[in-house]
């Protein structure tokens, strides 16, 4: 049996309906069941990233589970471990996990440390794992490219090759429906092409007609930047460091794995424009 958990949020309830529509029957796993989307094929159960009985119940009967990671917090590995503990205890056996593209507990973005420990927990207590390890979603540099006018960060003339976030949920269903096929493997889950901030921008520009800037920030001016918005210290550290590993050039690098299990190649900025059909078909 399936289960998918993370079902009321945007890559684990696309998952959810991708498994749907394959007429597979699965268990979908929501902090807040009563905001998840009812299907024919599924069973939604409470869940939350902890070890209790109730928990360990909720995941009784399922062989491959999709972990979505948890929200961002600073208790975010202990939640996952937390989890993983309760995982065993029930009886699973192969956790997929959405990690992140260079996990490395000494990694410059912040919260790739997070996935770089849960990786080696899943590891260490024996399960069968996939670890989708996605970049930075282009989605997240389009989305507030287009609505602030411009990209504000110290990235330099880093590259990235950010990946679309349909592309990731793609690959989970995929992996959901052969997980044989892909045991005990990384998948790097990358976008076609890498690309700097000036770059991007450049191109949404372009497309859309828009005229978006990329403000090269020092680090000092990322973060005096941001206090704009109330957060904590960690917040900010996350935020400030997703431009400085792009700087760092920890973040570039292509990789074909989406192809691999997809079937053809990942998905462009250009092809993720079309899909919102704010530029029109000309590069077809």
């Amino acid at each position: 049996m399936i289960g998918i958990t993370g079902v009321t949020g945007n890559l684990g309830s696309y998952v959810a309906d991708l498994v749907d529509k394959k007429g597979i029957a699965s268990v979908h796993l929501a902090r807040s069941p009563e905001r998840a989307k009812v299907y024919a094929s599924a069973e939604i159960r409470r869940l939350s990233y902890t070890n209790t009985p109730e928990v360990v119940e909720a995941l009784k009967g399922i062989d491959t589970l999709l972990m979505v990671s948890a929200r961002e917090n600073p208790e975010r590995v202990k939640e996952h471990k937390d989890f993983l503990d309760a995982a065993k205890l029930a009886g699973v056996e192969h956790i997929v996990y959405t990690s992140f593209y260079g996990a490395d507990e000494k990694a410059t973005f912040t919260l790739s440390r997070d996935h770089a420990q849960t990786e080696a927990y899943i590891k260490e207590l024996g399960f069968t794992y996939t670890f989708l390890r996605d970049n930075f979603y282009l989605d997240f540099f389009i989305d507030m490219a287009l609505e602030n006018g411009e990209v504000r960060g110290p990235a330099g003339s880093g590259l990235v090759s950010a990946v679309a976030r349909k592309d990731t949920s793609r690959v989970a269903a995929e992996i959901l429906f052969n997980p044989k096929e892909w045991a005990n493997q990384s998948l790097n889950l990358t976008g076609p092409e890498n690309l700097s901030m000036k770059k991007i921008v450049e191109l949404l520009s372009k497309e859309t007609g828009k005229a978006i800037m990329y403000v090269d920030e020092s680090v000092e001016e990322a973060y005096e930047s941001r206090k704009k918005w109330p957060a904590q210290t960690w917040e900010y550290d996350a935020w400030v460091s997703t431009y400085t590993a792009i700087k760092a050039g920890e973040q570039a690098g292509v990789s074909t794995d989406i192809e691999k299990v997809l079937g053809h190649p990942a998905s462009s900025l250009l092809d993720i424009l079309r899909d919102r059909k704010l530029i029109e078909e000309k590069h077809d």
